[in-house]
C-alpha cells in the first residue's frame, strides 16, 4: 500500500466530477444534514464549489483510499464499478441500446435532473432507551423510558421480550411488568415513534440480578476434618406444665466456605427437682476449633450446674424462692449470690476444658473461642422463676406474648461488626463480672428465649433493638405455630433457614414455655 493516495489523473475528472455534485447536492441541498443551511446556495455556486480542484482532489483520494482498503481486505472480491454516468442524459429504464439518449434543456453535461437524482435516505433519530435493573423472583413494573438526542414527543409501540424471560410489555402503559426468572442481560427489541413519525426500531438492554440466595454453595467439610459436628441439631423436652426445644443450624456462610456449625446448645429439665437448664454458645468465627469449644462450654458447665441444682444447692434455692414474696429484695439478693457463684464454678471448669484440650492438640486457648449464655428455670403454676449467666452477644430474655420482654442481661457488642467477649479465666475474674448475672422472677405466661446472634442480629439489629417489644412479638409469631408441632425442634430446624440479606452465620434457638 502507497503512502499517501494517488493523485487524480485528468480523465477522472471527466467520470467523478458530476457524481461528486450529485452527491453534494443530495445531502447538503435536499436537507439531510439540516445543520448544512444550503437555502442561499444557487446551484451555479454549488456547481462551481464542487469544480475546484481541492474540493474534487479531496474526493477522490477518499474513494481511492476505499478501494484500497477494500482490496486488502477482501482480495478475493473484486469491486465492480458502475458505468459513468452518460454524457446523453439520465438512464432510462425503458430505453435500449438502439435509441438515441438526449440531454434535458437547460442541463449541462453529466447533470442529472433533480427527479432523478438519487435521494438518500433521511437518517432514523437517535435515541436511547432506559430499563431499571431488575431481581431474580422480585415483581417487575417499570415503563421503559427513552429519549431523542433532538426532543419531541416519544413513545413505545411494541416490545419484543425474550421468551422464558417472565416479563410482558402492555403498550397502552408503555411498562414492562412480571416477575423475572432468568437473571443476565437481556436484549429487549423496540418500536418506537417520535412526534407521530416512524415506526423507528432499536433496543435496550434489561440487567436482571440473580436471586442471592442462588449465588450460595453448598459444600461438605474435608472428610477428614476433626472434631466433626452435624449441620443441624435439635432436641425437645416436656416438663411438669411446660416445655423445652432446641433447634441449632449451620449458616450459609459455614456452608459456601464447607466448614462446620460453630453453634451448641443443651437443654436439660429434672422433674425430681424442678429445675431446668438451657445453655447456648457461639463459637467464634475466627478460631478454626470454635466448634469444639461451643461444646466443651455448653457439656461442662451444663453438667456442673445440673449436679448442683440436683443436689443441696437446688433444694435451698427452691426454699428461698419459697420466701420471695415475703421479702423480694433479700431473696433477690440471697439467690443473686448463690447462682453468681455457681456460674462462675461451671464456666470456670468449661475454661479448664478448653484450656486441657488446647494443650493436648499443641493448640493456642483462643483456637476454641467460645461465647456462653446459661439459664436455670424453676416454674410453679404461673410463677416463672430464672437466673442467668450472660457472656457474648446474642440474647436472653423472659417474654410475655403481646405484654413486653424483660431482658436478663446486656450483649458484649464490640466497636465493630462481629466483635464480641468470649469466655476465659479474665472474664470470670473481673470486678464487673455480677454485671452477667440476671434474676427474675414473674407472674404471667413467660417465655425463657436464648438465642445466639444469628438469630438476635437479623431480629433485633441493635442493643436497643432488642428492647422493643414489637420486635419479639413479630419473632414469636413466626415461631409459636411451630412449636405446636409433634416434633417442635425440626419444625424449628427449617424456620432457622430464613434468608435475611447480610445475615448467614449460624443460628442457635433454645426456649421453655
Amino acid at each position: 500500500m502507497s503512502d499517501s493516495p494517488e493523485k487524480p489523473r485528468p480523465q477522472a475528472r471527466e467520470v467523478f466530477a458530476p457524481n461528486i455534485e450529485n452527491l453534494v447536492q443530495g445531502l447538503f441541498g435536499r436537507g439531510a444534514y439540516p445543520f448544512f443551511d444550503t437555502s442561499g446556495v444557487t446551484p451555479e455556486a454549488l456547481s462551481e464549489f464542487v469544480q475546484r480542484e481541492e474540493v474534487f482532489e479531496a474526493a477522490f483520494q477518499f474513494a481511492t483510499t476505499l478501494m484500497t482498503l477494500w482490496r486488502a481486505g477482501h482480495p478475493e472480491t473484486p469491486l465492480r464499478p458502475l458505468p459513468p454516468p452518460s454524457r446523453g442524459g439520465s438512464s432510462d429504464s425503458q430505453s435500449t441500446p438502439s435509441q438515441p439518449r438526449t440531454q434535458p434543456a437547460g442541463l449541462r453535461p453529466g447533470q442529472v435532473p433533480a427527479a432523478a437524482s438519487p435521494r438518500p435516505q433521511a437518517l432514523e433519530p437517535r435515541a436511547s432507551f432506559r430499563l431499571p435493573n431488575g431481581k431474580v423472583g422480585v415483581p417487575y413494573v417499570e415503563r421503559i423510558a427513552g429519549g431523542e438526542s433532538d426532543g419531541g414527543v416519544f413513545r413505545i409501540l411494541d416490545a419484543r421480550v425474550p421468551a422464558g424471560l417472565g416479563l410482558t410489555f402492555d403498550p397502552a402503559s408503555g411498562e414492562l411488568s412480571g416477575t423475572p426468572i432468568l437473571d443476565g442481560e437481556h436484549r429487549i427489541a423496540l418500536r418506537w415513534t417520535l412526534d407521530g413519525k416512524g415506526p423507528y426500531s432499536g433496543d435496550g438492554a434489561l440487567i436482571v440480578n440473580p436471586d442471592p440466595r442462588s449465588l450460595w454453595k453448598v459444600v461438605e467439610p474435608p472428610a477428614d476434618a476433626p472434631y466433626r459436628k452435624p449441620h443441624a441439631d435439635g432436641r425437645w423436652l416436656s416438663g411438669q406444665g411446660f416445655r423445652l426445644a432446641a433447634a441449632s443450624r449451620r449458616g450459609r456462610s459455614h456452608e459456601h466456605a464447607g466448614s462446620f456449625r460453630d453453634d451448641d446448645f443443651l437443654i436439660h429439665a429434672d422433674p425430681s427437682s424442678g429445675w431446668s437448664l438451657i445453655l447456648v454458645a457461639d463459637g467464634a468465627g475466627s478460631a478454626p476449633w470454635s466448634r469444639e469449644g461451643s461444646r466443651l462450654a455448653v457439656s461442662v458447665a451444663g453438667e456442673h450446674l445440673r449436679t448442683r441444682l440436683a443436689g443441696d444447692l437446688g433444694t435451698s434455692m427452691a426454699a428461698a424462692l419459697a420466701r420471695w414474696d415475703a421479702d423480694p429484695s433479700a431473696t433477690r439478693q440471697t439467690m443473686g449470690e448463690a447462682f453468681g457463684e455457681l456460674f462462675r464454678q461451671a464456666s470456670l471448669l468449661a475454661v479448664e476444658a478448653i484450656e486441657r484440650e488446647a494443650l493436648a492438640q499443641g493448640a493456642a486457648f483462643r483456637d476454641y473461642a467460645t461465647t456462653l449464655l446459661a439459664a436455670a428455670v424453676r416454674r410453679a403454676g404461673r410463677e416463672t422463676f430464672l437466673a442467668t449467666f450472660w457472656m457474648g452477644d446474642g440474647a436472653i430474655a423472659a417474654y410475655e406474648p403481646g405484654g413486653g420482654v424483660r431482658l436478663m442481661g446486656t450483649p458484649d457488642s464490640g466497636e465493630f461488626a462481629g466483635q464480641t467477649r468470649f469466655l476465659d479465666r479474665a472474664a470470670l475474674s473481673a470486678g464487673d463480672f455480677a454485671k452477667r448475672i440476671g434474676i427474675g422472677r414473674y407472674s404471667d405466661p413467660t417465655v425463657v428465649l436464648l438465642m445466639t446472634d444469628g438469630v438476635s442480629d437479623p431480629y433485633f439489629e441493635t442493643d436497643n433493638g432488642l428492647r422493643d417489644p414489637a420486635r419479639w412479638d413479630r419473632l414469636w409469631e413466626e415461631i409459636a405455630p411451630r412449636l405446636d408441632a409433634s416434633e417442635p425442634d425440626q419444625r424449628l430446624i427449617d424456620w432457622l433457614g430464613f434468608f435475611s440479606p447480610g445475615h448467614h452465620d449460624d443460628r442457635t434457638l433454645a426456649l421453655l414455655w
